[in-house]
């Protein structure tokens, strides 16, 4: 048995879509929108859904078209898709590239004056490898909505169970019970039987008569006798339902609840548990998706589905997200299907800390949405600037010793990134600032400061950040510049001494221009700008510097020196 081909997303174009005037972001299998409230996450899916046309979502002027000013009057959005050499083959030959690749455009909204007679609006369009389009449509309209270019399940922040659930209507749970149903009809006797069993019902009830001694066979005889004359007859039967009258008219669900014995009203469980039972149900139809032989025509007709997921976190506790991000990179993973998730939480964020380049974060600023994503170079950069560290060691036997043999792999890079982004670190993706300190102390002591009115230029969106020390602040550096996440530094310069005045130069060296806004250094350290002289076991720093503030035990002057440098990182 043949499988229908599969194919995924692999880039989005956005021109002039409310407030994104062009942007394109690259897809993974699992892919995270991510950025502070309003940034434009909502706004690529709402793109990707005009493009669709799913659920009936289709583009309004007035709604979508940029209130900013922009440099031409069209809007379009433009999908490309990698295929695979059967799925290349079942395309039209004048579409077919060296690189089997799909590109796809739909002029969402052109002017009068810049409409041509040959792009018309609200028509697809292939893009040619010279970034020309097609002069005729393709594919059609008729071809979208019925799944030539994949099949869209949108599951917005904020929706009712029926939209998933629904047996009168299109709907995932709908669409598994059908191909459940048409399979077992196929493959058993069950259906065989149903359907002699409503024969031989059909059988009885021609004769059974009501209280008037009406019957269905009366009714026959009495109509036929009146048409009799033109040699036609009329029949009446009672017709065993397909599959899908089986599931629409005869299947219902409940939800039981073992606990107290008894059936449970949908409407009246929490939003949290509504929301991970329609993914249950997603999810359960990704797994049980049989795969049809391939057409006989040459049809491009490929087996593909895109979850357009917006905050899939919403309603749920910390541990049930990270079960539920666990959950999504393995539906992920599946054969034919891929994932697409705006994120406001820190969860969702940790869970992909292992792979940078699926996350892609937003900011909105008064010339519209701007995208952030680090691409395989920008990787390959990052990856090498985190390891100017390593040269630094080198030349130090005592800092040598504190690095391993792995430390020098491009690919530890990735493990520590995603060792130290837990989800309180990760909490700086969605931060309008984030201040990178050494480590643990730092952070409380300036929050009990700001907590205490003592540092006063705190804006909302503020994140602080411990770097587990010196050594990885510049590793952070990189990867929120090339995420424009904006951020300033305090460290201590520890005087100078053997290493550290090349490592202070690292830190240095590594501020972006754009989104490093200060970098602020403690003559010496930390407990000695404050005027602690007692030696602090490492573990005990916080707790030991906070104690001797509470209790008054710190130099003013140097409590205030301190308060000077935070508020110069935060003051711009």
């Amino acid at each position: 048995m043949g499988r229908r081909p599969h194919m995924k997303l692999r880039e989005v174009k956005i021109h002039n879509f409310r407030s994104i005037l062009d942007t394109t972001i690259l897809l993974r299998d699992y892919t995270l929108l991510v950025g502070p409230n309003n940034s434009g996450k909502s706004t690529v899916i709402d793109a990707i859904r005009a493009f669709y046309e799913k659920d009936g979502f289709k583009f309004s002027k007035d709604r979508d078209f940029p209130k900013l000013t922009t440099k031409d009057n069209e809007s379009w959005v433009e999908l490309a898709f990698c295929l695979t050499p059967s799925e290349r083959e079942h395309l039209p030959e004048e579409y077919r590239t060296q690189n089997s690749q799909l590109r796809v455009r739909r002029i969402l909204h052109k002017s009068e004056q810049t409409s041509s007679t040959t792009h018309k609006e609200g028509h697809y369009y292939i893009c040619n490898p010279d970034g020309s389009l097609s002069d005729k449509p393709f594919p059609t309209h008729k071809d979208v909505h019925s799944g030539r270019l994949g099949n869209v399940v949108y599951i917005p922040a904020i929706s009712t169970l029926d939209e998933h659930t629904k047996l009168s209507g299109r709907s995932p749970l709908r669409d598994l019970l059908t191909e459940l149903v048409r399979d077992a009809v196929s493959h058993g006797e069950a259906y065989a039987n149903f359907v002699a069993a409503v024969g031989t019902f059909d059988q009885a009830i021609q004769g059974a008569e009501t209280s008037e001694e009406r019957s269905l066979a009366g009714l026959k005889r009495e109509i036929n006798r009146r048409i009799a004359q033109w040699d036609s007859e009329f029949t009446l039967n009672l017709v065993p339902p397909s599959p899908e009258e089986l599931v629409k008219y005869m299947i219902k669900w409940h939800l039981f609840d073992r606990k107290h014995n008894c059936e449970i009203n949908i409407d009246a469980c929490g939003s949290g548990f509504q929301r991970y039972f329609i993914y249950s149900v997603i999810d359960v139809a990704s797994q049980y998706a049989t795969r049809n032989k391939v057409p006989q025509t040459e049809d491009f007709n490929p087996t593909f589905t895109l979850i357009l997921f917006e905050e899939p976190e919403a309603f749920l506790h910390p541990p049930q997200q990270e079960q539920l991000a666990a959950d999504l990179r393995r539906l992920s993973t599946r054969e034919g299907w891929q994932i697409i998730c705006t994120t406001h939480s820190p969860c969702f964020v940790s869970k992909n800390a292992n792979d940078i380049p699926s996350i892609v974060r937003f900011s909105h600023a008064g010339n519209g949405v701007t995208k952030y994503q680090v691409t395989e170079d920008d990787w390959d950069r990052i990856v090498r600037d985190n390891q100017r560290l390593n040269v630094i060691a080198q030349k130090y036997p005592d800092l040598m010793k504190s690095l391993d043999e792995s430390d020098f792999k491009s690919d530890m890079e990735a493990i520590k990134y995603f060792i130290w982004l837990n989800p309180a670190r990760a909490g700086a993706f969605f931060a309008e600032h984030v201040l990178l300190v050494e480590g643990p102390t730092e952070v409380a002591l300036i929050n009990r400061l700001i907590s205490d009115g003592k540092i006063s230029n705190v804006r909302a969106g503020l994140y602080i950040m411990d770097c587990m020390g010196k050594f990885n602040i510049h590793r952070f550096m990189n990867l929120f510049s090339s995420l424009g996440i904006d951020h300033s530094v305090i460290y201590d310069d520890d005087k100078n001494k053997e290493w550290h005045t090349e490592i202070n130069k690292l830190i240095h060296d590594s501020q972006n221009e754009k989104f490093t806004r200060a970098i602020e250094c403690i003559p010496g350290r930390l407990e000695e700008l404050l005027g602690i002289s007692e030696k602090i076991p490492q573990h005990r720093k916080p707790q030991r510097v906070l104690f001797h503030y509470e209790s008054g035990n710190i130099n003013p002057d140097g409590l205030q020196r301190f308060c000077q440098h935070v508020n110069k990182c935060l003051a711009t």
